[in-house]
């Protein structure tokens, strides 16, 4: 969606059009579920967080305020929910990974299939479930930057965090997952 139609879409919105927020809905409900999904790591909270997440632009359409971009105030919402959740099961249960799960992740990485796609695909598998063991703020900004693709500049206005900090995370976050993976079977990822 060009720049031009998506401001006159959300002018529309929050003159409480409900067609024009539809049409929001419907253009990004895979990027809000897609990075709910990948902070809390469970499907189902992640699709409460996305309808979550849409009653509350609805809610707020209106103090948009067109300097930002639309994602960037759109992920802001959809990061501040995750995190809520996060903490919330935080209190409610730790999650370990026991002997059989790192034998089931040994398994996928080592895995003799001749196709590269396959390997790559398994080894991506791995690196969210260890994403999934970073503290909220490092699997964050790792998942805006690694995986979501979002500018360093965005992640600092998404998560509130200085430049600096955001790339101190993220250096640690990967060092974190680098490490993971080593251990896992004592290989050395470049």
């Amino acid at each position: 969606m060009d720049k031009e139609n998506l401001i006159q879409i959300i002018k529309s919105a929050q003159r409480k059009d409900t067609d024009a927020f539809k049409q929001l809905v419907k253009n990004y409900q895979t990027y809000v579920f897609s990075l709910a999904f990948r902070l809390v790591c469970d499907e189902e909270e992640a699709k409460d967080i996305v309808q979550d997440c849409f009653v509350k632009v609805w809610q707020h359409i209106n103090s948009f305020d067109f300097k930002a971009k639309f994602t960037t105030w759109l992920y802001k919402i959809v990061y501040n929910m995750s995190l809520d959740k996060i903490k919330v099961n935080n209190r409610r249960k730790a999650v370990i990974i026991n002997a059989g799960n790192i034998s089931e992740l040994s398994e996928k990485i080592f895995s003799k299939h001749p196709e590269e796609d396959q390997i790559n695909k398994n080894l991506a598998e791995i690196i969210k479930v260890l994403a999934d063991k970073l503290t909220p703020k490092q699997r964050a900004v790792f998942v805006l930057r690694d995986l979501q693709g979002v500018e360093m500049d965005e992640i600092s206005i998404i998560t509130s965090l200085t430049k600096g900090a955001v790339k101190s995370n993220l250096y640690y976050a990967r060092l974190n997952i680098r490490t993971k993976l080593e251990q896992v079977e004592n290989i050395k990822i470049l």
